[in-house]
């Protein structure tokens, strides 16, 4: 069956069973490991890709930071080697869910609200393949950072988005997408929580997102974020996974998706597993099973027989062009230009520059703050307002910043290709 065809599986709520069939256990009781096959059994079904290779350089200076640290300490705090940062600032990954953005414009067209549910869990699952080689880490944003970018689609305009850094202590990223061409937004917030756990480094993940389809009668979808782990800090090869359960639910549907991003164990199993239940008043109706970074497979009734089809593949899938303003008409503050020394040394693999550029980065904001306290001044978010519940909601596009920003996009513009600005 073809992937589509997986779409059109029955839309019968008649409960599929909770549990998958299982193999019977071999009675024979299992011989001792050896040390190699400990290894091929812990990095079974990982892709080169997703482990970090350690020069002799890399694994000293991780060996001087691990001193640093104790079990359950925060990690926010520390500062993380350059050699094992992301290229770019956290508020430009957290847009990544727009990668495939039109799975979610055209999950709206769909008037069963069971076909929706369907089609949002293949957005929110096909974003987390958008990462770089190894173990890498994005820039920690600096307080009032902002990153903006256009994600085009191909018959429904422009996806805008936009996030800010909100907060310093605790590190809080406020978000907002918008398809006014499908009156779809996307809003919500995220705060990542560091903690050492011993041979881990995770990053546990506390926020909402919010979709909102407005040609449904404004139907509200809210969503959270899985964990990331960094494994093998101490021993072992370094590898990254993500793990723990999140959900989907929309309350005007009776609609709730279960996702759970497996841990693999230490023997057996393989790693970037994902696992989903898509269930109408607590009745399941589809799973899901797969790989995120690779492909996935759903299941439902089809004619009194279990069907099983691809959903989604990673190879195959549409990638939405993203377009970000050229440097020459950012502000200071937005991301690109705000590291863009940092970004071009660790691209230049030059970790002795690469940590003078962010210490710059962060000495300036350490300033800023001591100017702040000196003055009595309080930071306030300049494109979003505190809301209920730790929600932080956009100002709009008609805001004096958000039009300031797009003023001067097209006086730069203007001066560049034409030499003249724009008539007040």
């Amino acid at each position: 069956m073809s992937s589509n065809s997986a779409l059109n599986v029955s839309n019968s709520v008649d409960e599929i069973s909770d549990t998958d069939s299982s193999s019977v256990a071999d009675e024979q009781a299992p011989r001792e490991l050896t040390k190699e096959e400990e290894q091929s059994e812990m990095f079974k079904g990982q892709s080169e890709d997703d482990i970090e290779i350690l020069n002799e350089n890399t694994k000293s200076m991780l060996m001087q930071f691990m001193g640093q640290l104790k079990i359950g300490m925060d990690l926010t705090k520390i500062p993380i080697p350059c050699d094992f940062l992301e290229p770019r600032s956290l508020l430009e990954k957290l847009t990544d869910f727009n990668t495939h953005a039109h799975l979610l414009t055209t999950a709206m067209d769909h008037d069963d609200p069971i076909q929706r549910m369907v089609n949002i869990v293949r957005w929110y699952l096909s974003g987390w393949h958008v990462k770089p080689k190894g173990v890498k880490k994005p820039y920690n944003p600096v307080l009032g950072e902002v990153f903006r970018c256009n994600y085009e689609l191909k018959s429904d305009g422009l996806m805008t988005c936009i996030g800010e850094q909100v907060s310093h202590h605790p590190p809080k990223s406020a978000i907002y997408a918008e398809c006014k061409q499908k009156k779809l937004v996307l809003e919500g917030w995220y705060y990542p929580r560091s903690k050492f756990l011993g041979n881990s480094a995770a990053s546990i993940s506390e926020g909402i997102l919010k979709i909102s389809f407005g040609s449904r009668d404004n139907e509200v979808y809210t969503a959270t974020w899985p964990s990331v782990y960094a494994r093998g800090v101490i021993f072992g090869k370094l590898i990254m996974e993500m793990a723990g359960k999140t959900k989907i639910e929309c309350k005007k549907t009776n609609m709730l998706a279960e996702i759970e991003f497996k841990a693999k164990p230490f023997f057996g199993g393989e790693y970037n597993v994902v696992s989903a239940k898509i269930k109408h008043k607590k009745k399941t109706l589809y799973q899901i099973r797969g790989k995120w970074n690779d492909k996935l497979y759903i299941k439902g009734k089809d004619s009194d027989k279990e069907t099983e089809s691809l959903f989604f593949e990673v190879k195959a899938a549409e990638v939405v062009p993203k377009h970000v303003p050229p440097l020459e008409v950012q502000r200071d503050n937005e991301s690109r230009k705000l590291w863009l020394n940092l970004t071009k040394a660790i691209k230049q693999n030059d970790v002795q520059l690469a940590a003078i550029e962010k210490d710059k980065v962060e000495t300036t904001q350490r300033n800023q703050k001591k100017e702040r306290e000196k003055s009595g001044e309080v930071h306030k978010p300049k494109l979003f307002k505190p809301g209920p519940e730790d929600f932080w909601t956009f100002i709009g596009f008609d805001s004096d910043e958000w039009k300031e920003l797009q003023q001067k996009n097209l006086e730069e513009e203007l001066l560049k290709k034409y030499g003249v600005k724009p008539q007040q």
